[in-house]
């Protein structure tokens, strides 16, 4: 896709179609592009070019008289050619900088905020999830009892990321004291990662880990798999006013997406492994096929190492230009926000 070239004068008419689509999200017909200021093709010229971009598999008519749209191959090539390696404005920086500073680190750690501004800067649906990438490295491990027969346990990571387990006390675990289990697990195992401190717990004899059988189930319960992570969504409301978004058979394509965190975060794991931001657009990929859908996500860092994922679902008809620099913005400030964090 990236080896196409266009001529001048293809470039030219191509990126006035993609523009007053995304604009109005109807067919553009040649006069109108013809109508645009500084362009000088005749109207015949403009189909010649438009009909040839059909042939390249850049443009479609939804109808023979109609004027053309871009397919998922031409918004592509719009988005990887001119876009997707933009870098954010001073402006924009400032403005993102500003809302994190006034958030403070007690929101920023929080993904639903990280979701919220996503939607709120760009108005469309924001996500956010961890953890991406490599086996979190375990910092330490809390353990607090929440009454009756209940205990919180809160592991922590390196990356600052706490997983909570709320879990039963059954048994002779009751007259455990939490904070001394704790520490002793703490102490084995801070700087392993959680995934083979998970391991050993499950595949060792706990008297070869030094805990009881009740101990070791217990902890078990603590360590046991959280599956997809932490997964949030914010601002859904935002399509749900979106044009785009009108019909019926459409909000429940876009709903769905949103509610199934296993899938919405699996796609993004897997698109993320070879790219720090993705770009999914109609039918690339399963997700964004059913609703007309298009993504944006990008990864955050924190010392080198991949900790989570940011971005937004919207229309497949949405201003890449504008969300794409946006998007990167917030992942880009995130990972700073943490890295001074560490450093501090």
């Amino acid at each position: 896709m990236n080896e196409m070239i266009l001529s001048g004068r293809e470039d030219a008419v191509f990126e006035v179609i993609v523009e007053l689509f995304l604009t109005t999200g109807q067919p553009v017909a040649s006069r109108e592009v013809a109508a645009r200021k500084g362009q000088r093709l005749s109207s015949a010229s403009i189909r010649s070019v438009m009909a040839h971009l059909e042939e390249l598999g850049l443009l479609m008519r939804p109808h023979p008289s109609a004027g053309c749209t871009p397919t998922d191959r031409g918004l592509r090539y719009h988005i990887d050619r001119n876009i997707r390696n933009s870098r954010p404005s001073p402006a924009l920086r400032r403005k993102v900088k500003d809302r994190f500073r006034q958030a403070g680190p007690v929101r920023v750690d929080d993904l639903g905020w990280v979701a919220g501004l996503a939607a709120d800067l760009t108005r469309e649906a924001g996500v956010a999830l961890r953890p991406v990438g490599e086996d979190p490295i375990l910092e330490s491990l809390a353990l607090v009892p929440l009454g009756g027969d209940m205990a919180l346990g809160l592991i922590v990571t390196a990356d600052r990321w706490v997983e909570k387990r709320v879990v039963h006390l059954k048994g002779q675990v009751r007259k455990i004291d939490l904070g001394a289990l704790a520490a002793d697990v703490t102490r084995r195992f801070s700087g392993q990662g959680v995934e083979s401190v998970r391991e050993r717990l499950c595949g060792e004899i706990p008297e070869m880990l030094g805990f009881s059988n009740e101990e070791c189930q217990f902890l078990q319960e603590i360590f046991q798999d959280p599956g997809d992570g932490e997964v949030q969504v914010a601002g859904a409301d935002n399509l749900f006013q979106n044009e785009a978004f009108s019909e019926v058979g459409r909000i429940r394509s876009v709903v769905r997406v949103l509610e199934d965190h296993p899938r919405l975060a699996g796609e993004w794991r897997r698109a993320l492994r070879t790219a720090a931001t993705r770009v999914f657009i109609g039918k690339e990929s399963p997700l964004t096929a059913g609703g007309n859908l298009g993504m944006v996500a990008t990864l955050f860092y924190r010392d080198g190492h991949t900790v989570g994922a940011v971005g937004i679902v919207g229309p497949r008809r949405m201003t890449y230009k504008n969300v794409i620099p946006v998007v990167k913005c917030i992942g880009e400030t995130l990972s700073e926000n943490l890295a001074s964090r560490a450093a501090g």
